[in-house]
């Protein structure tokens, strides 16, 4: 039975890509999906994709440099399209890290099971809501769908020239969007512990025999807590914000390749 090297090559290309993908990418990429699972979903993919995409990956490097700068390259290309949806994702988690400096939780640092470092309590059951949510609204099916339409068109990734302009100009747009869902994400109960804190201040100032902080500290954790309940809600209408974010950054992407 003989080779076919077109067939092969074709299978490598979308292995390597999708493998940087499920490196980083939300569902995919976290510490809870063993290693050979990804491996093996990485090749289920490329062995679906590879007999449709034979004729446009180009023709095998015949030089060892080529074929590792190719490699190189689909790896690269496959971290980009993953570590950009887990960053929008963690805007949850700076949300809750803002939230846990506000209620006095930002010095208890537990194990987070899904990355190697400890993070607070509330970052991290935002993080936790915001990746569930992201599944339940087929948020990784998106990233499987981009990663199959990356190879609708052309075999070639792009200059560097074209990648930095591209990657400054979407970095800069999508860095201010970050940041606005981040506030949007902790405003309700934000705006509410502000409210707390400013009445403690007030407090105080009016009766500085009154050990206000001391007595506050819980009444905070309390009511932060209610607010944050009652702000919940409102994070499935975020979450959708979270996917059209990442499909909007993933048609990006997309041009990279010129899909």
């Amino acid at each position: 039975m003989a080779l076919d090297t077109q067939w092969f090559w074709a299978f490598l290309v979308v292995f390597v890509r999708a493998s940087g993908m499920a490196m980083v990418a939300p569902v995919f990429g976290t510490r809870t999906v063993p290693v050979p699972v990804r491996v093996g979903l990485c090749a289920v993919i490329a062995l679906g994709v590879a007999p449709l995409i034979q004729t446009r990956v180009g023709d095998p490097p015949t030089e060892w440099v080529n074929l590792f700068t190719r490699l190189v390259a689909e790896v690269l290309f496959g971290l980009l399209m993953g570590y950009g949806v887990s960053l929008i994702i963690n805007t949850a988690v700076m949300a809750g890290e803002f939230l846990d400096a506000m209620m006095g939780f930002s010095i208890m640092q537990v194990m987070n099971p899904l990355s190697a470092f400890p993070t607070s309590i509330m970052a991290q059951f935002h993080y936790l809501l915001a990746m569930v949510l992201f599944a339940v609204v087929n948020g990784h099916h998106l990233l499987l769908l981009a990663l199959v339409r990356s190879f609708e068109l052309g075999s070639e990734l792009g200059t560097l020239t074209q990648w930095s302009d591209a990657s400054l100009m979407m970095g800069v747009r999508m860095g201010g969007e970050l940041l606005l869902l981040c506030l949007q994400i902790a405003a309700p109960a934000g705006g509410v512990l502000l409210v707390v804190d400013s009445a403690m201040a007030a407090v105080s100032r009016a009766v500085p025999q009154v050990p206000v902080w001391l007595i506050g500290m819980p009444a905070k954790i309390a009511v932060g807590l209610v607010a944050l309940g009652a702000s919940l809600p409102a994070m499935v209408g975020i979450t959708n914000r979270m996917t059209e974010m990442s499909l909007r950054f993933l048609e990006n992407c997309l041009r990279l390749v010129g899909v």
